[in-house]
């Protein structure tokens, strides 16, 4: 089957342009570089937009420890079902170095060492539609997947005028209350800001019809030097005002009907650079220029797009690093620990008890050390595992009695604070019933490996323990195995002494030395 690139990649993903070649040419391949993301089981980009047909070099750079690959697959393909029936032959999959004998994927590398690299020439399919791509080594189909889809590019204005204004702005004015020096059509139909020999102090008013082809959410895209402002059938859509370059793309998202709609778009020049792009992007078309001038992000072959994935990453070395902000799924008072290795924890000052465990990299700090820094940071790499809410320890009258609902703040538990030993690692402290906890972690193995593990260390001391006390080590779905650890949700193993399985829950008895393991199952 044949594939086809795009002009550009959103999201996750990439911008990508490409000249029109001559009418009997053979277009040359346009260059797309996806890369594994060191120990965060994921690929850089996980949306590519291409036009149908078109031939595309991809260099494929495998940047992590482990081995990768890349398949392209056909529409509708269910990637990690594809992947994962391999499992039913382990030992041909193997001979097969782990790419399935399927004939829904079309495209595919070999399998790639770490630090390897491959070039693949393909060529886009000529169908529209949503071709997933995946890695297909065991255990990374789940999180290491992307999207591969080809439209055709939209329609432009059905017609457009413009009228010019003359004037010195800060900001963008009234034009309705503003006279208009000169108007009339453009005949190619693509919004283009040098209509006269003006250099600076003048506005433009562009409004044009567009045609959406079926109902859904459309974007609009905008870039300017100085400000400019775009209306959807009188509705303002996107707003970049006042003065400053065109550096930035700016984007808004509104739901059209099938049918006609009226464009407007604003724009004013203070002095400068004189430069506008417009353009939209629809359900079954990719963006489509609607003005002369192209934003460098669509021009010049692809172009990484930083996310959410690569933005300021913390890496960890040869010691644990700590991390005190806003934790997604840590509250307020998370304290992130990224252990060598690969191991991580948020531990909760509000609940004191971990939060999550994960492993491959630690937290990406972009949304709290730029800009305003607000906002809850989700973990940087895989296999998150979510731990029981709530406090760790309670009195129940009976097995049967329910845990205590969350609270803000666990009640009848006092922070105390943590302390590092000489490895950086730290140790955290509270007090319960007027009984002192420590509570530290070790690891053993690697995180991004099978077998390894990490073990949570409790000892309670200075008080009597109340009697029928437990603790909450897991929620969920938990099955016991024949080599004492119990499989919760399919996705972790954990193991500890005196384990009960209390309805959804499994406690441990409050004991002076506690000692709760956890393994990843794939």
């Amino acid at each position: 089957m044949k594939l086809s690139l795009p002009l550009t990649v959103l999201t996750a993903g990439l911008f990508l342009a490409s000249a029109v070649p001559a009418q009997d040419a053979k277009p040359a391949p346009q260059t797309l570089q996806i890369k594994t993301l060191a120990a965060q089981m994921r690929y850089d980009t996980t949306e590519i937009i291409v036009s149908p047909g078109t031939p595309l070099k991809i260099v494929f750079e495998n940047g992590d420890d482990l081995p990768h690959n890349l398949a392209f697959c056909d529409a509708g393909t269910d990637v990690v079902a594809l992947s994962n029936a391999q499992m039913e032959k382990p030992e041909e999959a193997l001979r097969r170095n782990w790419m399935p004998d399927d004939k829904r994927i079309w495209a595919h590398s070999k399998l790639l060492n770490p630090k390897e690299t491959q070039e693949l020439l393909i060529t886009a399919p000529e169908k529209p539609g949503v071709y997933p791509f995946v890695c297909t080594f065991p255990g990374h189909a789940l999180t290491m997947k992307g999207e591969l889809k080809v439209f055709d590019q939209g329609g432009g204005f059905k017609d457009l005028t413009f009228k010019l204004y003359l004037g010195d702005w800060k900001k963008l004015p009234d034009f309705a209350k503003e006279t208009v020096h000169r108007e009339g059509p453009i005949a190619d139909r693509l919004i283009q800001i040098k209509l006269d020999d003006y250099k600076n102090e003048f506005g433009v008013v562009f409004t044009g019809t567009v045609t959406a082809p079926v109902e859904g959410d459309y974007e609009f895209f905008l870039a300017s030097d100085d400000g400019g402002r775009i209306l959807i059938d009188g509705k303002k859509v996107v707003e970049h005002d006042g003065i400053h370059p065109a550096s930035d793309i700016k984007k808004g998202k509104t739901k059209l009907k099938k049918g006609d709609h009226k464009v407007e778009v604003q724009y004013f020049q203070a002095a400068g650079q004189i430069e506008l792009f417009v353009g939209w992007k629809g359900p079954r078309f990719e963006i489509t220029p609607l003005s002369k001038w192209l934003h460098p992000n669509w021009k010049g072959g692809p172009q990484k797009k930083k996310d959410e994935f690569t933005g300021m990453p913390i890496e960890v070395k040869d010691q644990p690093v700590i991390y005190r902000n806003f934790i997604q799924g840590a509250g307020n008072r998370g304290i992130g620990v990224g252990y060598p290795d690969g191991f991580n924890l948020a531990w909760s000052a509000e609940q004191m008890s971990p939060a999550l465990l994960w492993r491959g990299a630690f937290i990406d700090a972009a949304r709290h050390w730029t800009n305003r820094g607000g906002g809850h940071q989700a973990p940087l790499g895989y296999g998150v595992i979510p731990l029981p809410e709530g406090a760790p320890f309670s009195v129940l009258e009976s097995l049967d009695s329910p845990w205590p609902a969350p609270q803000p703040r666990a009640e009848g538990f006092a922070w105390k604070g943590y302390h590092l030993d000489a490895k950086g690692a730290p140790t955290f402290h509270f007090e319960w019933q007027g009984v002192k906890v420590s509570e530290h972690y070790e690891t053993e193995g690697k995180g991004i490996a099978p077998d390894g593990r990490i073990t949570r260390i409790l000892a309670l001391s200075g008080g009597p323990l109340p009697d029928n006390a437990w603790m909450r080590i897991a929620k969920g779905k938990a099955e016991q195995g024949t080599d004492g650890r119990w499989s919760v949700d399919g996705k972790y193993f954990i193991k500890a002494d005196g384990i009960v399985h209390s309805g959804d829950q499994l406690l441990v008895p409050v004991t002076p030395a506690i000692r709760v393991e956890y393994q990843w199952q794939n």
